[in-house]
C-alpha cells in the first residue's frame, strides 16, 4: 500500500507528467525553424502512430516469424497489467501495424477505416484501449510531439468580431503548415524530407478549414497579401497533446444501439448520389 500523498507531491508528479512547453506559445517562424531541424513534427496520424508501435520497443519471435511490439507484449506503461498473449494475437497485431506503416507511406491504406474482427474475448477493445493510451502518452513526449495554432488579435482587424473571439483556436487542431499556400508549402515540404530520416515522407494535402480560411482571407486583405504579416501578427502556434476525453487527436464513436450499431455518425445520412 502507497503512503499517503501530500498536495505538494501530487502536484509535483501531475507536473512532471505534462510537457514543459504545453503552456507556451511561439511564432510562425519558430515553427517553420523546428520543422528544419525535427521534420517528424509535421507528421500525419498514420505516420505517427506507425513510429508510435516501434517507440515504446519491438523485438523479434523467430518461431513465430512476427516482430512483437512492446506496447502490447510488455505493456510499459501499465508495468505489464495489460499484455496480449499468445501467437495468433501478435499474428494479428503484426498484420494491423503493417497495415498502419503501409498507410504512413501513402499506399492505400491510409485512406481506408480499419475494422478489427474476431471473436468475443479475443481482445478487439482491449487493443484498441491501448493503442488510444499510448497514444495520448506518445504526444507528450518530444519525440512524438505535436502542434496546432490559433489566430489571434482579430478585433483589431476585423470590425465585427466579437471580443470574446480575440483568439480563436484552429476548430480541427491543423498542423501549421497549412497556413502556407500550397506552392509554398509544396516547397518546403520538398526541402524537409530531404532531410527526413524515415521510411515515408511528410505529406500534407489539406485545406485550412472553414473559419481559418476566413480568417486568412479577411487577414490577407487588411495587410495586401503580405502573408508575413498575417502569420507574425495574428498566429500563435501551441503545443498539442491527444486527450480522448477532449476529443483532441482522438475520436471514438459509441453506437446509440448496441444492437444495431449505425454507420451514420461516422459516414453520414444524406444519399449524394441522387
Amino acid at each position: 500500500m502507497r503512503d499517503m500523498e501530500t498536495l505538494e507531491e501530487l502536484s509535483k508528479e501531475y507536473r512532471n507528467s505534462i510537457p514543459s512547453d504545453l503552456r507556451e506559445t511561439r511564432s510562425f517562424d519558430w515553427y517553420l525553424e523546428e520543422l528544419y531541424d525535427d521534420p517528424k513534427i509535421a507528421r500525419n496520424a498514420h505516420q505517427r502512430v506507425a513510429d508510435m508501435f516501434d517507440y515504446y520497443g519491438t523485438s523479434y519471435d523467430d518461431e513465430a516469424g512476427v516482430v512483437e511490439y512492446e506496447l502490447a507484449s510488455e505493456d510499459p506503461l501499465g508495468e505489464g497489467e495489460n499484455t496480449f498473449y499468445g501467437r495468433v494475437i501478435h499474428e494479428a497485431i503484426h498484420e494491423f501495424i503493417n497495415k498502419v506503416k503501409s498507410g504512413a507511406r501513402g499506399l492505400g491504406p491510409e485512406k481506408r477505416i480499419k475494422l478489427l474482427l474476431g471473436p468475443v474475448g479475443s481482445g478487439k477493445s482491449d487493443f484498441d484501449r491501448q493503442i488510444r493510451r499510448y497514444y495520448e502518452d506518445y504526444t507528450t513526449r518530444q519525440e512524438g510531439r505535436m502542434y496546432t495554432f490559433r489566430w489571434t488579435g482579430l478585433c483589431d482587424v476585423l470590425v465585427d468580431q466579437d471580443p470574446a473571439d480575440d483568439v480563436v483556436r484552429s476548430p480541427m487542431n491543423q498542423d501549421p503548415i497549412v497556413l502556407l499556400p500550397e506552392k509554398q508549402r509544396a516547397g518546403v515540404l520538398d526541402d524537409i524530407n530531404e532531410r527526413l530520416d524515415a521510411p515515408y515522407t511528410i505529406r500534407n494535402e489539406q485545406a485550412l478549414d472553414p473559419a481559418s480560411e476566413f480568417y486568412m482571407d479577411k487577414l490577407l486583405e487588411h495587410y495586401d497579401d503580405d502573408l508575413q504579416a498575417v502569420l507574425e501578427n495574428h498566429v500563435e502556434v501551441v503545443r498539442l497533446l491527444a486527450d480522448e476525453n477532449k476529443r483532441q487527436g482522438i475520436e471514438t464513436f459509441e453506437p446509440k444501439d448496441k444492437k444495431n450499431q449505425d454507420e451514420t455518425e461516422l459516414t453520414g445520412d444524406v444519399n449524394y448520389s441522387k
